[in-house]
């Protein structure tokens, strides 16, 4: 699956619904950039390592700050790979 399109989806949940929504195009858009503030970065960072298996203990200490960065984290110890994105949308619920 493409991890800027599973970025997309979980940030357009994670930010109120008045916010108007900047989507992703390139994995070196920064968070900033795309309108996420820190509690909107938090609720998508909970949903990104649920979505791929990751425990709050081993993400607690993350602070990327562009989608590779992202990326890189959750590759490097992510324990499953969601199959739909209907399976992300549920975790997202």
């Amino acid at each position: 699956m493409n991890f800027i399109e599973i970025f997309n989806y979980v940030a357009k949940v994670a930010r109120p619904a008045h916010v108007k929504v900047i989507a992703a195009t390139s994995m070196e858009d920064k968070f900033g950039d795309l309108g996420l503030d820190s509690l909107d970065g938090i609720l998508l960072m909970m949903f990104i390592t649920e979505i791929y298996g990751i425990s709050e203990k081993e993400s607690k200490d993350w602070s990327p700050t562009s989608i590779q960065e992202l990326y890189d984290l959750v590759m490097a110890i992510k324990t499953k790979e969601p199959a739909s994105m209907e399976e992300v949308a549920d975790v997202c619920r």
